[in-house]
């Protein structure tokens, strides 16, 4: 039995300024494109719209499998084009692969390139394709923007508006956790019947798989893992594992942070000054990621706020133990005491929670079991692909209904 087909073609537009090599370089193509390999049946072809060169089409055909690049076109700034001039030329190049007379979904990674995707759609539906819009979000970006930069900065106000137009002209929109489509649907006016919710998946671990017990792992590893950026706080880590080393009566731990970002050359200055056991390890891939994820005796994050962090779920699909702040994003994703442990956001707390766990091999096991079992259940490709499916019939449907009322 052949795939329903929902639509002759699936647009997925990049979040702004990203591109295919950006994925290979942040370790996580893999994991990107596994969800789009599983939708690629339902569509007679799937176009990815990136902000890379020319260089970006080969990088599709090394890492997708055969049956997503048979099916897969990457549009890219193939000439070098300045960046405002390639935005306003993807309509056009979208366009010259979708007839008229076909239908289309076309959808944004993030809410951040927005504009991009609504302009593609009006063009598309201008030309008699029948489009439907799903506007999708890992993340509450404007949140995020306000939080950084404050909530009356020119760059959040400018991200709302473009956030704004997306979400009001989607069929269907789509966020990771209730806490975020409720917000959009709140501070835009939707109807709920438009907004759905999509978590995050995790390719970490087959639920079938055992996972590693403590007596299997590194007894001493404390993995972090994410971008070096002052959001994560990841300063809170490190004093944590060096108070750790100055108690003479807690087992041994070394910290080992997986990541980049502007904050490395800092936290590195402040480890040599705490004289904390901490190893930085830069970006792995994905795949290297899982493995030190299987690995560690514990992992820990501290952020400030988070959307529906893909590393902890992953830590958390992998079995590893999970130590996290009790902040927005990330205390949503660890039931205290059951999957997980949830903690103020100060590194005594941490020191004296990792130094318990460190001791008590049983007790890691228990969480770390459990959360396995409730990530690979619940956030599987298995069990999101339906979810995703669900929307792109809905997105597909409302382009459908409106193409008749117009007639």
């Amino acid at each position: 039995m052949h795939p329903e087909r929902i639509a002759d073609t699936l647009v997925l537009t990049f979040t702004h300024g990203v591109s295919l090599r950006t994925w290979v370089q942040t370790g996580g193509i893999a994991r990107e494109l596994a969800l789009y390999e599983r939708l690629a049946p339902h569509f007679g072809r799937v176009v990815l719209v990136t902000y890379g060169g020319p260089g970006d089409p080969p990088l599709l055909a090394e890492h997708a499998t055969p049956a997503l690049a048979q099916r897969a076109v990457v549009i890219c700034n193939r000439d070098r084009l300045d960046l405002n001039d390639y935005v306003q030329a993807l309509p056009a190049l979208v366009a010259d692969l979708c007839p008229p007379g076909s239908s289309a979904i076309v959808k944004t990674n993030q809410m951040q390139g927005g504009h991009a995707a609504l302009d593609i759609t009006n063009r598309l539906r201008s030309l008699a394709v029948s489009t439907g819009l799903i506007a999708r979000g890992g993340y509450l970006w404007t949140r995020m923007l306000a939080y950084e930069h404050g909530a009356s900065s020119h760059i959040a106000r400018r991200a709302a508006e473009e956030e704004g137009a997306l979400c009001t002209h989607a069929d269907v929109v789509v966020g990771t956790t209730a806490d975020m489509t409720d917000d959009l649907a709140w501070r835009y006016a939707l109807n709920h019947d438009r907004v759905r919710v999509i978590p995050n998946y995790v390719v970490a671990q087959d639920v079938n798989t055992p996972v590693r017990t403590a007596a299997q792992r590194e007894p001493a590893t404390l993995l972090y893992a994410g971008q070096l950026v002052h959001r994560k706080r990841v300063d809170v880590l490190i004093d944590a594992v060096a108070r750790l080393t100055q108690d003479q009566a807690a087992p041994p731990a070394v910290l080992e942070i997986v990541g980049d970002g502007p904050d490395r050359a800092p936290l590195m200055a402040q480890a040599r000054a705490l004289n904390a056991p901490v190893r930085f390890v830069g970006r792995l891939h994905h795949l290297h990621l899982l493995e030190r994820m299987r690995a560690c005796a514990l992992y820990m994050q501290a952020s400030e706020m988070e959307g529906h962090p893909k590393t902890i779920l992953e830590a958390m699909a992998c079995g590893a133990p999970v130590i996290v702040a009790d902040t927005p994003g990330q205390s949503g994703v660890v039931a205290h005491g059951l999957t997980g442990l949830k903690l103020p956001l100060d590194s005594a707390a941490f020191a004296q929670a990792a130094a318990a766990l460190l001791a008590d091999p049983d007790w890691r096991d228990t969480l770390g079991g459990a959360a396995a079992r409730e990530s690979c259940a619940s956030l599987s490709l298995d069990a999101i692909l339906p979810l995703e499916l669900s929307a792109h019939r809905a997105a597909a449907a409302s382009a459908r209904d409106a193409q008749r009322d117009a007639a």
